[in-house]
């Protein structure tokens, strides 16, 4: 007669080993329940793998245009702040230089000390910044464009007397024009000292500095040869690219700084009568230009911001979709996956008693 025999040994080992198996799935259908995603999700989906894979490529690239299209959005909403209070500040300027246009107003000292303040606020406005980066500077993001109006560490000669002193090479020394023709030299030489040119060009004599490195040291107009120098952009999608904002040294900040530079550097109370209208008139024209084209930026700067928020909204419409999607090929059915757990506790605490009994059989039992 044959007899098919187990020994204990044997029978408590595969249980042992039957046990560490199923401990073993259920730690891992506990973390699939604790994350809602499979534990091996090549192994699940098997042959959808690829498209997985391509989805959150996908997934992380709209992830970057989102970080990218708020990144975007702040850095022009704290240009349209600082522009609009410019233009408040300038209009205001503006209306009490007006005032004196058909007669020279005894108050002209008040008045280049109000510009004076404008100069100041409206320098602090174009050296704003957004994290790390200054929103005025061009594509020279590291570095305030504006130095102050009295100067600075560097040694040079401060703004302020850069300008004052154009005005006396104009004067023959004087701190202001005293007939009409001087008023006109000065003009032209405030001119050519806030005109742009290639960096490669010395300043026209007898200029030794320009807007562009005497006032301003962001990114020039023009590259050394003639060539304009890139602008800032931002890449909000895969086929669009905006230029956006504007530069400390754009056309409008030139006229308006030089208006109100202006006012700021000479008392025109003091101003002689045949000097007088000429000057201040040139200083109300080129505020009220400045100011203008300054507003049409604003309003462009209004409609590149429509057009982020459009791309940014897509962008999120895109993610959950993609979203959605990765998750119904990676995701863990909670209902499933918690009635596989409560499967294995039983199978757990059946194997855990199977193997207690076994472990109190003895040979003497049976002799």
């Amino acid at each position: 007669m044959l007899y098919n025999a187990l020994s204990t040994l044997g029978m408590s080992r595969k249980l042992q080993s039957t046990m560490t198996r199923q401990q073993m799935e259920l730690t891992r259908a506990n973390e699939e329940v604790a994350t809602g995603v499979h534990a091996d999700v090549a192994a699940t989906i098997g042959a959808s793998t690829g498209r997985d894979i391509a989805l959150r490529n996908l997934f992380d690239r709209t992830d970057e245009y989102v970080k990218t299209t708020d990144l975007l959005d702040g850095r022009m909403k704290m240009m349209d702040s600082a522009m609009t209070s410019i233009i408040a500040s300038g209009t205001d300027l503006l209306a009490a230089a007006s005032t004196g246009l058909g007669q020279q107003s005894p108050t002209g000292t008040s008045l280049q000390v109000r510009a004076r303040g404008v100069l100041d606020q409206v320098v602090g406005l174009l050296n704003a910044s957004a994290g790390n980066a200054y929103l005025f500077a061009g594509t020279a993001l590291d570095q305030p464009p504006m130095r102050n109006v009295d100067g600075d560490k560097s040694g040079l000669r401060s703004p302020m007397q850069i300008v004052r002193d154009a005005i006396q090479s104009a004067t023959g020394g004087a701190e202001m024009p005293k007939t009409a023709a001087e008023t006109a030299a000065v003009i032209a030489r405030l001119d050519d000292l806030f005109a742009v040119r290639d960096p490669a060009t010395p300043a026209p004599a007898p200029l030794t500095d320009t807007f562009e490195g005497g006032l301003y040291t962001g990114t020039t107009s023009v590259q050394p040869g003639g060539a304009a120098s890139p602008r800032v952009a931002g890449r909000p999608a895969d086929s669009s690219t905006i230029a956006y904002g504007v530069q400390a040294n754009d056309p409008m900040m030139r006229e308006l700084l030089e208006g109100i530079y202006m006012l700021a550097a000479v008392d025109t109370s003091k101003m002689d009568v045949d000097a007088y209208p000429d000057y201040i008139k040139t200083a109300v024209d080129k505020l009220s230009s400045g100011l203008g084209n300054l507003r049409e930026a604003t309003a462009q700067l209004g409609v590149q911001r429509a057009q982020i928020a459009t791309l940014a909204e897509q962008h999120k419409t895109q993610k959950s979709i993609l979203s959605l999607q990765i998750d119904n090929l990676e995701g863990v059915d909670p209902y499933e996956a918690s009635t596989r757990i409560s499967q294995l506790e039983a199978q757990i605490d059946a194997t855990s008693s199977a193997t207690a009994r076994i472990a109190k059989l003895h040979l003497t039992n049976y002799l």
